[in-house]
């Protein structure tokens, strides 16, 4: 009758535990490491816009669709978008506009259509090789960053000088198409990204 394990059958045992281990351990740097370059690569096209939205503001003077006009809405102060000739503009403008200054592989589509993390016709994008797509949205200023009101010592959520969203899939259609994973949304004002 056999009582212990052989020399042999440890020794198998422990490789097998060493092989999942290191398959294990190779997961974790890889998923680590995925992270991270996403982040680099919002961080960049963030940096890039930023750079777009200032060359706009100082070349396109005459005939910006950023030049917004602070309006009052029920007593509460809003950025209201326009274009050159004093019209609501659209999110196609502005993606028109910074694809003068940014590399863009295509621009005017439809950014949901290229990524699951939304549904929104409204949202129009454009690619930026390799793989990540931006998306422009012309919002009611719901939803985004607060702000101080002007003559007000205190932020109000969703008011001020925020008038749009900008979307960035770093990944396209690739999972996990999470927001703060690899989709970020960030409002935007006359200035670009608002913080």
């Amino acid at each position: 009758m056999k009582k212990a394990f052989t020399l042999a059958e440890v020794l198998v045992c422990m490789v097998i535990i060493g092989i999942l281990a290191i398959i294990m351990v190779q997961n974790v740097k890889t998923k680590d490491f995925t992270e991270k370059g996403y982040i680099a690569n919002a961080l960049k096209i963030i940096e890039n816009v930023q750079q777009a939205s200032l060359k706009i503001r100082e070349i396109e003077k005459t005939n910006c669709p950023m030049a917004s006009f602070m309006v009052n809405v029920m007593d509460t102060w809003e950025y209201a978008l326009v274009n050159s000739s004093g019209n609501s503009a659209s999110a196609t403008d502005v993606i028109n506009l910074y694809a003068k200054y940014l590399k863009f592989e295509n621009k005017g589509l439809k950014f949901c259509d290229y990524t699951s993390y939304c549904s929104n016709d409204n949202i129009i994008g454009a690619k930026i090789p390799p793989e990540s797509y931006i998306g422009i949205e012309i919002t009611s200023i719901a939803n985004c960053p607060s702000y101080y009101v002007p003559g007000s010592t205190t932020t109000t959520p969703g008011k001020g000088k925020c008038w749009g969203k900008l979307y960035i899939d770093v990944d396209g259609n690739k999972g996990p198409n999470q927001h703060g994973k690899d989709v970020f949304v960030y409002g935007l004002n006359e200035s670009g990204i608002a913080y």
